[in-house]
């Protein structure tokens, strides 16, 4: 819920532009959460040496070994670990998880449930690949900072691997997180492989960089220890799994160039496909501001001819009614059963500024962007119908997608289709069932055009204006009225 939260804030407002001032050069390095809305358990190791050192720099580990930082530890009175629930190791590892289960009942039929404890935070060194609980080295009343290095090699957390340092710390909210300190060029290439596939063309790549540098610049130091969300709250960023030779060429042609507009960076929104026109900010945001305008993006229809960005350019969704009442209480809607939904303020772009969702029970108005988190839809660029029950449908058997959906919906196999297969020699024949025969349930019907808010960029419409011979200026003076390409340094 938080996230929820956070995610509906962010969306309600967006900073006025700033009073022209000497712009100050990119920090070298930037710190970027890498565990999302928190973690309990932090396992963190390294494909070379790992150290890992308190503040003051004291050492506490130095070797090629596992470690964990976990909170809320239960122990029983001698400092035996609850083993963690369900193996999936083998013979001897489970004969451990059982012995350390029988310490742990021995120790409280002693000691009673007062030798139970629980322990705010603990790290401990995890020697081999299946010890979970590992060899405490640290317990405390609170979280502590630590920091972890590699020498010769990378740091892994969470099935990434980063380069800089990492370091256990607490958000703003008091979770403990993950905290990733790099170098900034390292996560701006980082970023354009998260953002973009890094085979695309190296104009779209080096707009992305610009953009994504000019979003670092604008956002930097909003939290008490660390500067962004490693995640779409802010850029998707992917440690070393999204660098390429690609990506960072395309940070380092732009070193230090970001879009600034009368002197001052811009708010550098992007999607991954505007459907066709990006929106006024204000449609989307609270603040009009003027770079963010509503352009066309007519090169953002290139998705259509790719097996896997076809459905940022053209999709639909369809839910039953009771699908559509349960997911709309689940998000904190609950009008009764849905009966329909009237879009009753759409933007010059077709965008839906206003949704208003009639129940059997009340009604409730969806404002801006807002339909998309309610509906689970991909844009707000959409129309909804509702579709009556009791139609045909055929499905042939190669549409697998078609198939997935349908029984999604609960519909309802009605029968098969056959088509009549003459041999060669005219004389033999078979029925080869081809596909099936659903009958259709009462849904509401969503198609709706591109992915994302729409605001500033679009990903694939700069891909096609790339391809179509534009270059990174020009792609980012299209979506962002009124800028100019600012060289502000440093980074």
């Amino acid at each position: 819920m938080r996230h929820v939260l956070a995610a509906l804030l962010v969306l309600s407002q967006l900073p006025l532009p700033a009073a022209a001032a000497p712009l100050a050069a990119l920090p070298s390095t930037i710190r970027v959460n890498v565990a999302g809305l928190g973690t309990s358990y932090a396992i963190i190791a390294s494909t070379g040496i790992l150290s890992v050192t308190r503040p003051d720099g004291t050492l506490v580990y130095s070797g090629q070994d596992r470690t964990v930082a976990r909170r809320n530890v239960r122990r029983v009175e001698g400092g035996a670990a609850l083993p963690s629930a369900g193996s999936t190791g083998d013979r001897e590892e489970r004969m451990d998880r059982a012995r350390a289960l029988r310490e742990v009942r021995d120790a409280l039929r002693a000691g009673g449930p007062g030798a139970l404890t629980t322990i705010p935070f603990e790290f401990a060194i995890l020697p081999g690949t299946t010890d979970d609980m590992g060899q405490p080295a640290i317990s405390a009343d609170r979280v502590l900072p630590l920091r972890f290095r590699a020498e010769n090699g990378f740091l892994i957390f969470s099935g990434k691997t980063f380069k800089g340092t990492l370091e256990v710390a607490l958000d703003d909210e008091g979770d403990m997180i993950v905290v990733n300190e790099v170098a900034t060029g390292d996560y701006l290439a980082s970023v354009v492989g998260a953002e973009m596939p890094a085979t695309w063309e190296p104009e779209a790549l080096a707009a992305q960089a610009i953009a994504a540098r000019t979003y670092l610049l604008t956002h930097l130091r909003r939290h008490r220890a660390y500067d962004l969300e490693g995640d779409i709250r802010d850029q998707e960023y992917g440690g070393t799994a999204t660098e390429a030779d690609s990506t960072i060429r395309a940070v380092q042609r732009t070193t230090g160039v970001v879009a600034t507009y009368r002197g001052a960076p811009i708010e550098a929104l992007y999607s991954a496909n505007a459907g066709g026109a990006t929106e006024d900010s204000e449609n989307v945001y609270q603040n009009a501001l003027p770079y963010l305008r509503g352009v066309p993006s007519p090169a953002d229809e290139i998705a259509k001819s790719s097996s896997w960005g076809q459905a940022s350019w053209e999709w639909t969704r369809e839910l039953t009614v009771t699908q559509l009442r349960d997911h709309l209480a689940v998000r904190g809607i609950d009008v009764g059963t849905p009966e329909r939904i009237e879009l009753s303020q759409v933007s010059v772009t077709g965008r839906v500024l206003r949704a208003r969702v009639v129940g059997s029970a009340s009604t409730r108005d969806i404002g801006k962007d807002q339909s998309r988190y309610y509906f689970g839809l991909r844009s707000s660029l959409f129309t909804v119908e509702r579709a009556a029950g009791g139609g045909l449908e055929s499905v042939e058997l190669t549409d697998t997608q078609r198939h997935r959906t349908l029984e999604g919906l609960g519909a309802e196999r009605h029968g098969a289709v056959y088509r009549r297969i003459v041999g060669p020699d005219r004389e033999t024949n078979e029925l080869r069932t081809v596909g099936s025969v659903y009958r259709l349930p009462d849904r509401f019907v969503f198609r709706g055009r591109g992915f994302g808010h729409g605001v500033g960029m679009s990903q694939w419409g700069a891909q096609g204006m790339a391809l179509a011979g534009a270059s990174a200026e020009r792609i980012l003076t299209h979506y962002y009225r009124g800028i100019a390409l600012t060289n502000v340094g440093g980074g």
